[in-house]
């Protein structure tokens, strides 16, 4: 025998309510947030840095960093204490416990850096959502709805160019 459904008693909850109690579920650590560095990097970093150093990937607490040659990645050694303190200001939360250097290329100009490893999401989610009131909250429940096209989505063939030997 099927159990009777329970009516809900009292007042009808708030949408913004309900997706931030989903979200807490989807996500209990808010390590989504931490991905908001691609867009504030440049600004909290500097454009003299910027232009010498983009976020890469972020996994279990470190942020890597691509930094374009040996003596500025020496540099920003001396500076990760102070960079990842203003990262994490930033984010409201400690959420940068290091930040791990990696040679590599940097674009010259960058606007607002993707992470490395992933390709850019598409800009419309499959479904709308209702309006919500909290801005992060809409934002993070938007990405959420990209990502989850973007692996629904048939596989893409790499079009990065290979790298000729030096």
């Amino acid at each position: 025998m099927v159990a009777a459904m329970k009516r809900p008693s009292g007042h009808p909850s708030a949408v913004g309510d309900v997706l931030g109690r989903v979200l807490q579920r989807v996500d209990p650590e808010q390590q989504l947030r931490v991905y908001r560095i691609w867009t504030f990097w440049n600004d909290e970093v500097g454009d003299l840095i910027a232009r010498r150093a983009q976020p890469a990937r972020f996994r279990d607490g470190v942020l890597f960093v691509t930094v374009a040659s040996h003596s500025w990645m020496q540099e920003l050694r001396f500076m990760k204490d102070s960079i990842r303190d203003r990262l994490n200001a930033r984010l409201g939360a400690n959420l940068v416990r290091d930040i791990f250097f990696i040679s590599g290329s940097v674009e010259d100009e960058p606007e607002v850096a993707q992470p490395a490893d992933v390709d850019p999401m598409p800009a419309e989610p499959l479904i709308a959502l209702p309006q919500i009131a909290d801005a992060a909250l809409a934002e993070a429940f938007s990405r959420a709805l990209r990502a989850r096209a973007k692996r629904l989505a048939p596989p893409r063939v790499s079009r990065r160019p290979t790298k000729k030997p030096r």
